[in-house]
Order: structure tokens, then C-alpha cells, then sequence
């Protein structure tokens, strides 16, 4: 191993000289009443370098205790001596720090000197530039210290497969409560020491590990495309983003008190990025299974990998009479037969320990075991030779022989559990294997009968409504409207969504036997071909074997296939409920948390599609190909799914599936039919969250002009459409005309539901919106405040549309003050109400979901214009680097986030900065955006920037477009064209903070 005095004392010099400087940067900071950025941003690195040189410190300590062969620790060396080079390079970089920071403190009078005399000194004395230097060069060694850090601690750990399919099974979701042990590395290589001693333990061993970690994680590396879908599941925990980056970037996050450990299950193709899965930073253990050999150089923990064969053939008699429970002492009859047939199965533990299960059940014995496995593996050929849909090697036909073992059993019960059973073993593998909630079948017996009577209510409501004022039919639109009505009661009777036995027989779910479906799952438990999760939940799971072997079993035709991957998208979709009737915060986590099986479900039909399409493409000079149809049941199904995606923040999933359905009403019913209109009003509000706000409004605005034609420009839905198209015209800055159309909107929803109904309550939001926009503070906080209380009232305060009018609210207040408009208060009232939001949301959604993100900036815009710069850049920070990460630097949303951060920096007078990001703002949308208020505010922003930095002769020419384009935006006489010419607006001696004891 390196010197161990050269690391702990060069950790211990790095200590001492990061602690001295520390003190005179905190000692400088309580000196100046403002502090300068440059050494506030030295003082967190040097405090940030501190804690990686502890942490440095305590991991070689504890690797002096653990044990390594001499052929790895030679690795280990020489990470651990590249880490005591770039100790040292810190050091000497600090001591530089150190050594000029105290010179400039010896200048003049020896007492504080003021921050602009010290940035004048280093700028004469050329000392600025050597500081700068200087911080440049340890930030590169940090990060060479971060990645030395990785080396050392990530623990990577290679399971190498050569003989044994799927030798690991472990379950995702499983959490600890306690802490975990430091430890937990070595524990955890012991136990896969033991298991590769000793395979008939193999599921007792993992289930041992999971005490030793907070949380365990499986990622399935089969493909890209199932790697993705695995950290998409993982995203539901950490309430995070369905990303790969944003799960990586939650567990990087985590404390030590959190250790996790990170499956990468399968990872055997040689072009998977499998350094792609793994997180930065030093808390996680990483576990491979592989049968790629170039992978064992992954390891970095004790002998780096493992490597696993097939099972001894003593082991493997053991295994498979454990199984089968035979009574001990085994006699040697038992143990001849045991010994055969492990020999004929290959000694793999997953087939051997299904062969024991078929025999505890009596479904064959010992002495008959063969005769069964050999029927069945000749069966298995011969469908392999003549119509497999898929190949599988011999290792894996000798394990689903097994399998087919069993499902011949249960089939020939002839009960009506078992055909329970093996409804549900055709309906698990097109599901995601991982958590399959009980609930999904549950809300599909029930959700139907919810679903028609919210129907029958919301038809009448709508009836009644728009009897008065809507328009009379044109002869041809009377006789359209008649044709697509008889066709829907025809294909409402004569076709149904295929279900299984126990969901077909009970439309409504009003005759539902719940207790029918247990004894099924119960059939396929006691078989050991689902498992329970260990959620609090009631979830299933299934070993990836078991699931692949269920959905391409060889006498499962592609025809079969097909039906079955439709009855569990049928399934999922009658699980779920869309807004408002699943408006529920629990619809919401139901939704979020079935993203997986609806991804798989997805996946799996397009192979089947593809495969479909390859072998019509033989018969295409026969006959013709016949395409597949969309009919309501199915447009209504993919409208589900895209729910589901964009609510997970896959916009793109979302929008094509929902783009193909609206093509389908077009071109079926047409623009003028309600389920068209809310199909493209759905549409809209996607184009709106990928930042196509032009064709979102475009769209709105064609479903106002179609409904106003049908239905009125005073019927229920046609005041819905507009409220949305209202939005769209303030969020392209059409403020003046938003304003009026939103006011329309709440009279007519006030005459025809009333002043109370959420409806009219949600709309009065965005009319405040609109009114605050159009500089009219004061109405905008009468408005918010009405909706704020009538929405906490009906549904209650913490419901997610009461915290977006409460969150309207807060920002009312402070537009007002931000103004200079403001009453005593309106900045406290601000902060109230946003930090409020901001926490529920953090709790409800998660940190990194939108809307958190949407609560964390405005809070950060109050306190930064209050004076609290430190918190509100605590705040902003993160959050804006998941924006960039998650939406990408050209959304407008982290552009919005962009111009507050100039702002920001503005109110903290770091006017340099502010100026160039403001600057960037004004061209990036100087053409998409000329004239809309962002561009507007950041010009705003930007000259005022200037003015205080003495750069005035720049600013002319973008005060007379500013000018010019306010004018033309709001009118000559506008509030908002008498605050930009009001000389205090842009003067260098206007505060950017307010004076709350005036405000």
C-alpha cells in the first residue's frame, strides 16, 4: 500500500492550511459590510476542499483495516498515490492563497480596508490576476481529487456468469430505515463469496444484503432501452425526473447515512455503456452481472470480480432436495435420483429449484420427474425447429422445460383458479416485471362504472348549460352529427375491450371478485412464478427468466402474443382514470407509478408489430396487407398513456401518441366533434411544455373557432377552450387581448355554473395572471385572493390547484412591490404564502418536479429583491441546473429561469455578471420573441446593468426599441410605459432591493 504517513500527514497539512485561510476569509467577511463575490466564492471552495480531504482522510484510514490480494492492491496504490500528489498540489496552491491574501491584509493602516480600495490595490499591484490564476488551478486539482475520490470509494464489485443464466434475483424498492454500516462493502463481498460457495442460498443471501444499504436498486442491462426504463421505475422514488441523468444525479446526492446499492443486472452485450449507469460520488456500492469478460475490469472492491460456474453436482443434489422438501436423513435412493436428474438439467440452479417445487406440489415425484422433463423438452424442440417465435439457447430451453412442467400442471386442474392463473401468467410478462401492484387490476373491475357515471353527470351539466346559447345545426352538420352517433352506439355494443375471465365477466365491476383474483395469484405464488414484493404496497413480482419464458414460451404464437399484450393494455388503461374524474393526488401517484408497465406494454407491441409486419411482407404479392385500425376504445387507450407520459415529464411520448390520435378524429369525425377538440386541447398543452408555445396557441385557437361554431361562444366547453387560449395569448405577450378574453371567460362561467364551481375558480386564476400582466396590481390581488379561498375551500389547502392559486397570489404581492406599487406587507405576504408553496410542493412532488422548481424561483425572486441574497441563491442554484439538465439551455422555461438569475445578481449587486447573462438573453430572443415582456424585462434589465457599470452610451438604441416595443405591446398611455419613462426606473441610484421598513 502507499506510505501511509505520506497520505495522512499530506491530509493533515492540507487540513491545517484550508482551516487558516478559512478563518481569514470569515474573519475578512465579518469585516466588510458587503462581501465581494470573488472571495465569497473562495471561501466556499476552500470550505468545499476541506470536506474532500477529510473524507480523503477517513477512507484511507479505513482501508488500512480491510484486507486485498497483492494483484489488486497494486491498483489500489496507485490510486492512493495519485491522490497524495494532488493533496500536496492543493496544498501549495492554498499556501499561495494564503501567502497573497495576507499581503493585501498588511497594506495601509493594518485595519479592514474597504472592498473597493482591495479590488483597486489587487488590480494595480496585478494581484487580481494572480488570484484568479491561482483559483483556476485548484479547481482543476479539486476535480482530479473528486475523481481520485471516486476511484478509491465508488464500489464496483463484477459478478461473472460463464455457466449460470440469471443467477441473481433481487428486489427493487427495498429500503432501510437504519443507517447502514461502514461495513457494508465487505459484508456484502462475503456474501457473494458465500453464495458462489454455496448457490443453493442464492435467494436467502440477497435477500441478506438488503440490511446492509437504505435502499437497493435494479437496473436491467439487457438493452439500452430496458437500462432506461429500469431508472425510469427508480425515478418514482426519489420523485425525480423518468431520466437516466436525474436518477443518477438523486443518488449522487444522497448522504452517507444513505447508502445504496445500485443492480446492474444482464449487462452482456459488448457495446452497453455500462460506465453510463454508474453515479458519481462515494456513498453507493455498483453490482454487475455480466457474462461479458471485459467487464471483470470494472471492479474496484476486494478481488474486483467473481466468477460463477455451474453448481458442483453434490451442491446441486442438495439444492434440488431442499426444494422439494424430501424428509432428512435423505436416503440414497432419493439422492441416486436427485443426482440424474440435476445431471439432465445441467446442474442451473433456477431449473433445479423449479424441478423441486413441481415435486413438493405432487405434481410428479422423484422417480417420475424425468419422464415428465423429457416429454416436455421434445415438445420444446420441436416447436424450436418449427415455429418459435424467438431462439433460445439449450440452457434456457432446459430451464423453461421446467417451467412447462408446471404450467402443464396447472392446467390440468381444471379449476377455475387455475384458469385464473394462467390468465394471469399470460398477463404479467407484458407488464414491467417490477412492482405489479394488486391496485391495477382493482381500478380496472371499478374504474369503468366511475367513468359512465361521470359521463351521465357531465352530460347533463352540459346540457344544461349550453341549451340557451347554442347555435342552430346547418342541415349537413345535423346529419353528421346523427351518423356519428349511430355509429358510436353500434360499436359501444358490438365491440368490447378483451379482458380476461375475471374482468370480462363484470362490466361496471359491480359483481368484482376480488377474492377470485387472489386465488389465482395464490396459484402462481405457491408455484414460485410471481414473488411478493416487500412494499408496504401489495405488489408482485416475476424473475426476468420466468417473464421472458411467459411471453415467448414456444407454443405462444405471435397471433397469441399480440392478444395477450392487448388485454393487459387493456387492463392498464381501465386502471386509469383521466382529470378531473382522477384529479386525486392518489390518481396521480398511481399514474406516475405504473409509467414502467405502460412503457413496457409499449415496447413489447411494437416488436410485435414489427415482427407482423416482416412476415406480411412475403405475402404482399398475394394479397393485400391489411393495416391495423384505431378505433374509440383503442384512441382512448393511447390518450391514457400519453396522460401517464407527460406527467413523467416525456414530452416527446407523449405528443406523438396524442398527434396520432388527433389525425384519427380529424380525419373520422372532424374538427367540430368535443372529443376531437379535447384531444387537440391536450395536444396543445404538450406543444406548450416542449416550448412550441406557437403552435400551441395556434392550435388553441383553432378549437375556440370550431366550438364557438358548434356549441356557442357561451357553452361550458367553448369558455373552457378560451380560458386556455387566454393563457397562450399572455404567454406570447398579447397581454391586453388575454386580459379581455379571460374576463369573458369568468362572467360566463359566473352566469352559467357560478361564482363558487372550481371552474369558474380555476379560470379567475389565469384572468389574474393576465391582469397583473397588464400592470393592474391591485385587481390581480383581489382576483387571486377570491380564487386562493374558494379553491382551499372545495378542495382543501393542500390540493395541487390550491397551491397554484396560492402561488398566484404570492407573486401578485410581489409584483406589486417589485413595481413600486407596493403596500406595507406585500413582500411579507409574498414570502409567507411562496415559502409555504414552495415546501408542500417539495413534499407533494418531489424537488425536482416542475412545479417545485416553479416555487423555488419565485421564492428566490422575493428574497432576493428583500436583500437575502445568500438564501436566494441557495434556493435558485440547484434548481436551475436540474432545468438546464431536464429542459435543455433553449426551453423557455430555463430561459425564463435565466433572466431572474441576471436579476438576482442584479439585487446582489454583482453587476458584471448580470450584464452578460442579461446581455445573451436580449439577442437569444430578439427573433422568435422581439416583443414579448421576457425579452422586454431583460432589456429593461440590461440597460439598467449598464447605467451602474457607467457604460450609458451603450444603452440608447435598446431604450428606443424598449420604448418602441412597450408602447406597441401595451398602448402610448399604458402603466407600463409611465414606469419605463419615470427616470428612478433605470437610474444608477435606484436600489435594485426594496426597503421593506417603506415597503
Amino acid at each position: 500500500m502507499a506510505d501511509p504517513f505520506s497520505i495522512i500527514a499530506g491530509t493533515a497539512g492540507l487540513a491545517d492550511v484550508c482551516i487558516r485561510v478559512t478563518k481569514f476569509l470569515k474573519h475578512a467577511k465579518e469585516g466588510f459590510q458587503t462581501v465581494d463575490a470573488d472571495l465569497e466564492a473562495l471561501f466556499e471552495e476552500i470550505a468545499s476542499l476541506r470536506a474532500v480531504n477529510d473524507l480523503i482522510q477517513r477512507s484511507y484510514k479505513e482501508g488500512l483495516t480491510i484486507s486485498t490480494e497483492p494483484d489488486h492492491q497494486q491498483i489500489f496504490d496507485s490510486h492512493w498515490r495519485a491522490t497524495e500528489a494532488t493533496v500536496s498540489g492543493c496544498q501549495r496552491i492554498i499556501e499561495q492563497i494564503e501567502g497573497l491574501l495576507t499581503e493585501v491584509l498588511n497594506v495601509g493602516s493594518g485595519r479592514h480596508i474597504k472592498l473597493d480600495q482591495l479590488r483597486k490595490w489587487l488590480k494595480q499591484q496585478s494581484r487580481e490576476e494572480a488570484l484568479n490564476a491561482l483559483r483556476n488551478k485548484l479547481k482543476a486539482h479539486q476535480i482530479a481529487l473528486q475523481t481520485s475520490l471516486t476511484a478509491v470509494n465508488m464500489s464496483v464489485i463484477t459478478l461473472y456468469v460463464t455457466g449460470l443464466p440469471e443467477i441473481t434475483e433481487v428486489r427493487i424498492y427495498s429500503r432501510s430505515s437504519q443507517a447502514t454500516s461502514n461495513k457494508s462493502h465487505s459484508e456484502l463481498t462475503r456474501s457473494i463469496q458465500d453464495l458462489g460457495a454455496d448457490l443453493e442460498s442464492e435467494i436467502n443471501s440477497l435477500k441478506g444484503l438488503i440490511h446492509l444499504f437504505w435502499g437497493v436498486f435494479w437496473i436491467d442491462a439487457s438493452t439500452k432501452a430496458n437500462a432506461e426504463q429500469s431508472f425510469s421505475t427508480i425515478s418514482s422514488i426519489g420523485r425525480v425526473a423518468a431520466t437516466q441523468a436525474a436518477v443518477k444525479s438523486w443518488l449522487s446526492s444522497l448522504g452517507r447515512e444513505q447508502r445504496w446499492l445500485l443492480i446492474i443486472d444482464n449487462a452482456d452485450e459488448r457495446d452497453f455503456p455500462v460506465e453510463d449507469c454508474f453515479p458519481d460520488g462515494n456513498v453507493g456500492t455498483v453490482l454487475v452481472t455480466t457474462r461479458n469478460p471485459m467487464l471483470k475490469t470494472l471492479g474496484t472492491v476486494g478481488p474486483r470480480y467473481f466468477q460463477f460456474e455451474e453448481l458442483e453436482e453434490a451442491k446441486s443434489v442438495e439444492l434440488l432436495l431442499n426444494a422439494a422438501n424430501e424428509s432428512v436423513p435423505w436416503i440414497p435412493a432419493s439422492v441416486t435420483l436427485a443426482r440424474n436428474i440435476a445431471n439432465a438439467l445441467g446442474c442451473l440452479p433456477l431449473a433445479l429449484i423449479h424441478a423441486g417445487k413441481t415435486i413438493l406440489a405432487r405434481l410428479c415425484t422423484l422417480e417420475t420427474y424425468l419422464d415428465f422433463f423429457e416429454k416436455s423438452w421434445a415438445r420444446i424442440s420441436r416447436s424450436k425447429e418449427v415455429k418459435a417465435t424467438s431462439s433460445s439457447s439449450d440452457t434456457n430451453a432446459t430451464i423453461y422445460s421446467t417451467y412447462e412442467l408446471i404450467y402443464e400442471s396447472i392446467s390440468t386442474r381444471n379449476t377455475q383458479a387455475s384458469e385464473d392463473a394462467l390468465e394471469l401468467l399470460k398477463i404479467f410478462p407484458f407488464l414491467h416485471r417490477q412492482r405489479i401492484r394488486l391496485d391495477i387490476f382493482l381500478r380496472a373491475a371499478s374504474n369503468p362504472k366511475a367513468e359512465l357515471l361521470d359521463g351521465r353527470v357531465r352530460e347533463q351539466e352540459e346540457k344544461s348549460f349550453g341549451t340557451r346559447s347554442t347555435p342552430k345545426l346547418t342541415w349537413a352538420q345535423a346529419l353528421k352529427n346523427l351518423a356519428i352517433r349511430i355509429h358510436g352506439l353500434l360499436t359501444k355494443h358490438s365491440i368490447r375491450p378483451v379482458l380476461p375471465q375475471f374482468l370480462a365477466g363484470t362490466p361496471g365491476g359491480a359483481d368484482f371478485d376480488e377474492t377470485r383474483l387472489r386465488q389465482g395469484l395464490k396459484e402462481l405464488f405457491q408455484m414460485s412464478l410471481i414473488s411478493s414484493s416487500s412494499d408496504s404496497e401489495e405488489c408482485y413480482l416475476m424473475h426476468p427468466a420466468v417473464h421472458l419464458w411467459a411471453r415467448k414460451r414456444p407454443e405462444m404464437t405471435l397471433v397469441e402474443q399480440a392478444v395477450w399484450c392487448q388485454v393487459t393494455a387493456n387492463i392498464l388503461s381501465q386502471a386509469i382514470l383521466l382529470p378531473p374524474l382522477g384529479d386525486t393526488e392518489e390518481d396521480e401517484n398511481f399514474r406516475r407509478d405504473i409509467l414502467p408497465h405502460v412503457y413496457h406494454v409499449h415496447q413489447v407491441e411494437r416488436a410485435i408489430q414489427s415482427a407482423f409486419a416482416k412476415n406480411q411482407e412475403s405475402r404482399r404479392k398475394l394479397w393485400p396487407v391489411v393495416q391495423p385500425r384505431l378505433n374509440r376504445d383503442r384512441a382512448l387507450q393511447l390518450i391514457k398513456f400519453s396522460v401517464v407520459y407527460l406527467q413523467a415529464g416525456l414530452f416527446k411520448e407523449a405528443g406523438d401518441l396524442q398527434l396520432y390520435v388527433a389525425d384519427f378524429a380529424i380525419r373520422t369525425i372532424g374538427i367540430e366533434q368535443p372529443a376531437t377538440m379535447d384531444v387537440m386541447l391536450l395536444l396543445s398543452t404538450t406543444y406548450w411544455l416542449q416550448a412550441r408555445a406557437e403552435e400551441a396557441a395556434e392550435l388553441r385557437r383553432q378549437i375556440v373557432d370550431a366550438s364557438t361554431r358548434v356549441l356557442g361562444k357561451n357553452h361550458r366547453k367553448t369558455l373552457k377552450f378560451m380560458d386556455a387560449y387566454g393563457s397562450s395569448l399572455w404567454q406570447q405577450g398579447r397581454v391586453p387581448e388575454a386580459r379581455k378574453l379571460h374576463e369573458g371567460v369568468v362572467q360566463g362561467l359566473q352566469a352559467g355554473v357560478g361564482s363558487d364551481h372550481i371552474d369558474t375558480l380555476k379560470a379567475m386564476g389565469n384572468l389574474g395572471r393576465a391582469v397583473g400582466k397588464d400592470f393592474d396590481f391591485a385587481e390581480a390581488i383581489s382576483i387571486h385572493a377570491k380564487a386562493y379561498e374558494g379553491l382551499k375551500a372545495q378542495l382543501g389547502p393542500a390540493h395541487l390547484e390550491t397551491l397554484v392559486s396560492m402561488d398566484n397570489l404570492a407573486m401578485a404581492y410581489f409584483d406589486r412591490a417589485a413595481y413600486r406599487c407596493g403596500q406595507p406587507g406585500d413582500l411579507d405576504q409574498a414570502a409567507d404564502l411562496q415559502s409555504k408553496v414552495f415546501a408542500m410542493r417539495k413534499e407533494k412532488l418531489g424537488r425536482e418536479h416542475l412545479f417545485t422548481l416553479w416555487s423555488g424561483l419565485n421564492l428566490s425572486r422575493i428574497w432576493a429583491i428583500r436583500g437575502e441574497i445568500d438564501e436566494a441563491l441557495v434556493t435558485f442554484l440547484p434548481g436551475h441546473a436540474i432545468a438546464r439538465r431536464d429542459l435543455g439551455e433553449t426551453h423557455f422555461g430555463y430561459l425564463l429561469g435565466e433572466l431572474h438569475y441576471g436579476r438576482i445578481l442584479m439585487c446582489a449587486k454583482r453587476y458584471e455578471e448580470a450584464e452578460v447573462i442579461l446581455s445573451k438573453l436580449v439577442h437569444t430572443h430578439e427573433e422568435a420573441r422581439k416583443r414579448h415582456p421576457d425579452r422586454l424585462l431583460a432589456m429593461l434589465s440590461l440597460i439598467k446593468c449598464r447605467n451602474v457599470l457607467g457604460k450609458e452610451d451603450e444603452t440608447t438604441e435598446l431604450f428606443q426599441e424598449l420604448t418602441e416595443s412597450t408602447r406597441a405591446l401595451f398602448g402610448p398611455e399604458h402603466m407600463a410605459v409611465k414606469y419605463l419613462l419615470d427616470p428612478q426606473t433605470l437610474s444608477k441610484d435606484t436600489s435594485d432591493t426594496l426597503d421593506l421598513s417603506q415597503n
